[in-house]
């Protein structure tokens, strides 16, 4: 199978999301619910920070699906999250206002929970 048609097959499953952002080499733990419907990804979740929405975007673009949102903390600022799907896995850069950010990466939770015991 070719490699765009590899990308065209896989498909983002909603429900429970597991993983981390890096801050300063240090990992936290996110989770978060991610919806994925007619190129439109929206959700809920928590962290270390409390908790926040998120709305965005995602696409085929060439051979790799990307995706791009905004997770916005209950009554705080605002993050914005961009990345690809690699495996099972989104893995991207975060970014603050100004451009200060570090990497994510996020997987379904079934698939997060089996490499975590692994």
């Amino acid at each position: 199978m070719a490699a765009a048609e590899d990308v065209a097959s896989q498909r983002f499953e909603s429900g429970l999301w597991l993983g981390f952002y890096e801050q300063t080499g240090v990992r936290f733990r996110q989770e978060q619910t991610m919806e994925f419907a007619d190129g439109v990804v929206r959700g809920d979740g928590n962290d270390g920070l409390g908790s926040f929405r998120i709305e965005g975007v995602y696409r085929r673009h060439g051979d790799t699906m990307r995706l791009g949102w905004i997770k916005t903390y209950t009554g705080a600022h605002s993050v914005l999250y961009m990345g690809e799907l690699d495996g099972q896995w989104i893995r991207g850069r975060w970014e603050l206002d100004g451009g200060w950010g570090d990497a994510f990466a996020f997987a379904p939770a079934a698939v997060a929970r089996m490499e975590a015991r692994e």
